[in-house]
């Protein structure tokens, strides 16, 4: 399952709960996956949404919604965030496995 940073949860919860963003909002996470060239690559898109769509995985606390083909990629994730100039700008991390 994804892991969340403070960090990233803060950033997260002051874009959902920005003026005119519904209650209610989340922060949906899709993947598109490219073959090209010899090193395929996966694109990811965050988009602020209303509600999950059929299938997500719902990290309520957060406001996360994962599409089904992202959750796979970000399953040993770890999303962080710092603010650059008043912008977010997300990371992801490989996480560090427990012992």
């Amino acid at each position: 399952m994804l892991a969340i940073t403070e960090d990233a949860a803060a950033a997260i919860k002051g874009i959902v709960g920005a003026p005119g963003v519904p209650e209610g909002a989340g922060l949906r996470i899709t993947s598109e996956q490219h073959a090209e060239g010899e090193s395929p690559r996966t694109d990811l898109r965050l988009s602020v949404v209303t509600e999950p769509e059929e299938g997500d995985d719902v990290l309520a606390d957060e406001r996360i919604f994962v599409a089904p083909e992202a959750a796979t990629f970000l399953d040993d994730k770890l999303l962080d965030a710092d603010i650059v100039d008043d912008e977010v700008q997300f990371s992801l991390d490989i996480q560090a496995e427990s012992l």
